[in-house]
């Protein structure tokens, strides 16, 4: 658990890194873990001047068919936009969570915040 949980804070203090996910079901999910870097690909298509705040990207699109198609089609467009795509992020993040889908987290969510909570605030769970 320690692994998913330094991983998740290393995803949340980076600067200049946009996530991007498919849905607003996704989105909600990170948005619970604190990410607020998290766009759809929706978000992507109204608003092209998302990109110019960042330098860097994590596309977190569902391990299926569809997923993978959407995956190509944004690494091409943030790649021209001289932003680096960072897959080794992606092959982790499925990896520690073991999920095919992004949503899915959700079923982890509680146990994932305790953890979270005790390594932000030790001494709040320990002596309450």
């Amino acid at each position: 658990m320690y692994k998913v949980i330094s991983f998740l804070y290393r995803l949340r203090e980076k600067r200049g890194l946009i996530i991007i996910v498919e849905g607003k079901k996704d989105k909600e999910v990170l948005k619970e873990f604190g990410f607020n870097n998290v766009y759809t690909i929706y978000e992507l298509k109204k608003d092209d001047g998302i990109f110019l705040n960042y330098r860097e990207a994590i596309i977190l699109t569902d391990n299926d068919n569809k997923g993978r198609m959407l995956y190509k089609y944004i690494r091409n467009l943030l790649e021209s936009d001289g932003i680096i795509v960072n897959d080794i992020e992606r092959k982790r993040f499925f990896k520690y969570f073991r999920v095919r889908e992004v949503e899915d987290l959700r079923k982890h969510i509680e146990k994932i915040k305790f953890y979270i909570n005790y390594f932000e605030n030790p001494e709040k769970i320990l002596y309450s």
